[in-house]
């Protein structure tokens, strides 16, 4: 006779108590990211993960049944062009800081038009985060996903398997040219201030819609 598995009910009190834990380890990633330390992506792509997404395991989202009610913050506006030659990466800017030349998030920096509402669906996993001309391509689900899961998130892979996200993280560039000649590559990699961005979403989604579930500090 096989013997039953065993499990718990976690009271909605320990649910509610994660989240706030949850939200506070994202915020304090942020503001480390925010003051030079650009590693701190793969801990903010690890707590948005257990924060929105549904798999094999269920986000504390919709374990508190929150998540379907929300209408979440997007800059997200690549526009099919068909000859674009350069990568898209929409919330990815470029500032002069100290004679460099830096991606930066764009948080609430972009432009009014770029900004929209959404269902949770199609922000996580159908607006595209990254393009590029040979048609490869991230979404939000997608690149949380290669961080969290095979890229220092979570885990760390001997072999990357989404080329896309090896593209965005790996061979994109984002440069200027001084007086027209030298080329100057931008840091960090654009594949982490996006996640950053990504991150300036969701907290401002939960602050404007549950600021309940927002910590103090």
């Amino acid at each position: 006779m096989s013997k039953s598995k065993f499990t718990w009910q976690r009271p909605r009190e320990e649910i509610e108590q994660a989240l706030t834990s949850q939200l506070r380890f994202l915020r304090r990633s942020c503001e480390a990211y925010d003051r030079g330390e650009h590693d701190e992506a793969a801990r903010i792509a690890t707590a948005i993960f257990i924060i929105v997404h549904d798999g094999s395991q269920t986000s504390l989202l919709t374990q508190l049944k929150l998540r379907s009610g929300l209408r979440f913050d997007s800059y997200a506006a690549i526009q099919p062009t068909g000859h674009n030659i350069l990568s898209d990466f929409p919330v990815v800017g470029l500032r002069i800081e100290d004679n460099t030349m830096k991606n930066v998030p764009v948080l609430d920096d972009g432009p009014p038009q770029m900004f929209h509402k959404v269902q949770f669906g199609r922000w996580w996993d159908k607006e595209e985060i990254f393009r590029c001309p040979s048609g490869l391509k991230l979404t939000r689900r997608g690149l949380i996903f290669a961080m969290r899961n095979q890229d220092m998130g979570g885990h760390v892979d001997a072999r990357l398997t989404d080329e896309a996200y090896v593209k965005f993280s790996r061979d994109s560039r984002t440069a200027f040219f001084d007086n027209g000649s030298e080329a100057v590559e931008a840091s960090p990699r654009p594949h982490l201030p996006t996640i950053r961005h990504i991150a300036y979403e969701l907290l401002r989604t939960l602050e404007q819609s549950l600021p309940e579930t927002i910590p103090t500090k």
